[in-house]
């Protein structure tokens, strides 16, 4: 559950959408898209102001032409950028009741799972079980809202490798772009590990999360050149965590 102070912080989130936002979308600081519930049925939601940020980040993302399939990794060049928190709030928002897809967010971030953590479902069973154990997608699928469904982590620790060299890792994702509109899959680092590539090679296309005033360029253009070398194409740059000199209220004035 969401604190009482992150939830405020939260309710002042806000975007701004270059004239082409394709290229680039920037979201002020915040640390958690979603105030989740643990009593009865999984549910987590996006604030009224948050939403709207996730809206247009979705609809730059998908109905720009941008992005020319219905699956997404979401990495970052390194930890603590806000990947998994975007990728949270991107599946909630395409799932929402403006946009009405059906949507399964993908915590593939073996190294470092999260998802669970902020929507408040299980970790496991998960990827790891489908991939290694051969259950079925649908019997790990945990439903969050009427039209998000989660394929946490599972026990993942230290399978990571197998998990990437799994055979059925072209099939797992064929499965879920068949049954659901959009596919969110939340990935490491790309400077790190070699997840986000291979991920990027399968899904094809990839955005990547960057924390402002905080990553190098050079980190970035590393990130970049990683995925597109596994054969996979960057989509979109979400430029996370702005802040300004001045209010925000001035600085829109000015």
């Amino acid at each position: 559950m969401m604190t009482e102070n992150e939830n405020n912080m939260f309710e002042e989130v806000e975007a701004e959408l270059d004239s082409d936002p394709t290229q680039e979308v920037e979201t002020e600081d915040f640390s958690a898209p979603v105030a989740a519930s643990s009593a009865g049925k999984s549910a987590a939601s996006l604030s009224k102001r948050s939403a709207e940020v996730f809206r247009g980040i979705w609809a730059s993302l998908f109905y720009s032409g941008q992005a020319s399939g219905t699956g997404l990794v979401i990495t970052a060049s390194s930890r603590g950028e806000g990947a998994s928190t975007m990728a949270c709030g991107l599946a909630l928002s395409g799932s929402g009741p403006d946009a009405g897809a059906k949507v399964a967010l993908v915590d593939f971030n073996l190294r470092s799972p999260e998802v669970h953590k902020l929507l408040g479902v299980n970790q496991s069973p998960g990827v790891t079980e489908v991939l290694l154990e051969g259950q079925d997608v649908a019997s790990v699928a945990q439903q969050v809202g009427e039209n998000l469904d989660v394929i946490a982590a599972g026990n993942a620790a230290g399978k990571s490798l197998e998990l990437l060299k799994s055979k059925g890792l072209d099939s797992f994702f064929e499965r879920l772009l068949k049954d659901y509109d959009y596919v969110i899959v939340d990935a490491a680092p790309v400077n790190a590990f070699p997840d986000a590539q291979i991920l990027g090679s399968v899904l094809k296309e990839t955005a990547l999360v960057v924390k402002s005033d905080a990553v190098p360029r050079e980190a970035v253009a590393q990130a970049k050149k990683r995925i597109e070398s596994g054969g996979g194409k960057v989509v979109g740059i979400i430029l996370n965590m702005r802040t300004y000199p001045i209010p925000n209220f001035l600085y829109r004035r000015v």
